[in-house]
Formats: C-alpha cells, structure tokens, sequence
C-alpha cells in the first residue's frame, strides 16, 4: 500500500510539504537575511513600538 491509497493521507502530505518549504523558507531569512539590531527594526510583531 503506498502513500496515494486514500484521499487524506495525500493531503496530509501536501500539508507537510507546504510546513517544511515555510521552515526552510524562515531558516533561510535567519540565517541569511538578518534583521539588524533590535532598536533600528521596525515596530513588534503586533505593531506597537518599543518603550
């Protein structure tokens, strides 16, 4: 029985494809594009600036 035997576990499958290509493409803006300091970035993750 291979991976293609029912309709869910191919979706479960393109789910895990689509997670890793959204880990490798966070990875790769870690290691390759900084964000700089902390206080010349822009505001938080929310919006609110920083105190």
């Amino acid at each position: 029985m291979g991976l293609a035997h029912c309709p869910l576990c191919m979706g479960l499958a393109a789910l895990c494809v689509v997670r890793c290509g959204a880990h490798g493409l966070l990875l790769w803006r870690l290691l390759f594009h900084p964000s700089g300091p902390a206080a010349a970035s822009a505001p938080g993750r929310w919006g609110e600036a920083a105190c």
